[in-house]
């Protein structure tokens, strides 16, 4: 273990769950910061007393291997507040989620979060940020209540935004930040036209699906998209990889690796060039790939096509269109698609797994064959290799 990676790996060793989820600029859809929740193994908020981890001074120096962001919002219990105070000091601005704090008149807001700057923890009637869940709040009452809350608060965030017409919403209000899985979906829109470039994506990614292709062929269809193949070396031959002689043509690549990982790592790629859709989704992507690949030994299956099928899960939000539809114009196994499509399979219930828990399902991840702390620490090596790999491919 390297000095660097050590922090990290001390993160693995909490024995209960942490979730990890995007805070959106409203206006601009791109990630303002994220919310890191540590839960029980039942997904439950932890007890107030709950026995502070010994990590928990170090995490300020940790949070950097899973964010690429400079601040954090923290949902954690009041026993871990003191120890982060006194914790290493660093350029991260976090912000501690309260909840339900008993300095506050809960009375009349029973369901919101309260939040305040981790270097001002004290009792406070106004707090910096609050936190809005969309379970307990229907239009007409949020919009009633809006003016009262911008008065009291200087950020206001919706959490549990899981639609687009909750989306949609929220656009029209006034509020700084939304939380909530609605960018994950495709756009419920049978009229929309797929635009020049993502037909242009779909023809690659149907040829480099196609199981009769020679890599001489294969890589021919790689080199025919310029800037394709540039990433793709550029890629083979960065730090991330870590390969011990350098890669200079994509016949080589696939001669090093093999055709299958050059399929998927090229299939990324392409799908990371879509720009019409908010980064977070192109990373989403990759921690679903990364995840499944890592399950694959514990259902005794092959790495290659988990990792496939945890990528290719987030083509429907991508392209905006039902995952069967999609599917049916790729040629891939009946394994993979069956995983996609219904969810079964070795790969289907990693897959399933995935989706799980990046949705905060845990009655799923209870009822899961693998062990819960397996998807905990699954989960986090996944979001810390696609923070690294998301780094990489912005460079």
């Amino acid at each position: 273990m390297t000095e660097d990676r050590a922090p990290f790996e001390s993160l693995k060793t909490f024995s209960g769950l942490i979730h990890r989820q995007p805070l959106f600029i409203k206006d601009r859809m791109d990630v303002d910061s994220y919310h890191l929740s540590f839960l029980n193994k039942q997904g439950e908020k932890l007890n107030d007393d709950a026995e502070v981890p010994s990590f928990i001074e170090q995490l300020p120096s940790i949070l950097p291997a899973i964010s690429d962001r400079q601040k954090a919002l923290l949902s954690i219990p009041e026993s871990w507040q003191y120890a982060l105070e006194n914790s290493q000091k660093s350029a991260l601005s976090l912000t501690l989620d309260l909840g339900q704090n008993s300095s506050h008149d809960t009375s009349k807001n029973s369901h919101f979060g309260f939040a305040v700057h981790a270097d001002n923890v004290k009792d406070d009637d106004h707090s910096d940020t609050l936190l809005i869940d969309l379970k307990h709040h229907d239009s007409t009452s949020f919009t009633e209540h809006l003016p009262y809350w911008r008065q009291n608060h200087k950020v206001l965030c919706a959490t549990n935004v899981n639609s687009f017409d909750q989306f949609t919403f929220c656009s029209s209000q006034a509020l700084d930040l939304l939380q909530g899985h609605f960018y994950t979906k495709p756009l419920e829109d049978s009229n929309k036209v797929a635009s020049p470039s993502v037909q242009t994506l779909m023809e690659l990614l149907v040829k480099l699906q196609d199981p009769d292709f020679e890599a001489e062929d294969l890589a021919n269809i790689i080199n025919q998209d310029v800037s394709l193949s540039y990433k793709l070396l550029r890629l083979m031959n960065s730090a991330f990889f870590g390969l011990p002689r350098e890669i200079n043509s994509t016949k080589q690549a696939i001669v090093m690796l093999g055709q299958s990982k050059i399929k998927t790592w090229a299939s990324l790629l392409s799908l990371s060039g879509i720009d019409d859709k908010p980064s977070e989704l192109r990373v989403v992507a990759m921690t679903r790939a990364r995840m499944c690949e890592l399950l694959a030994k514990y259902y005794k299956g092959q790495a290659d096509m988990f990792f496939a099928a945890g990528l290719f899960s987030a083509l429907d939000a991508l392209l905006d269109k039902p995952i069967n539809t999609i599917i049916s114009k790729l040629p891939l196994s009946p394994e993979l698609s069956e995983a996609l499509l219904n969810k079964s399979g070795p790969a289907g219930h990693a897959l399933h797994d995935v989706l799980s828990y990046e949705k905060g399902d845990w009655v799923a991840i209870e009822a899961s064959r693998i062990p819960v702390e397996i998807l905990a620490r699954t989960y986090l090596d996944a979001i810390n290799w696609a923070k690294e790999l998301n780094v990489q491919l912005k460079d």
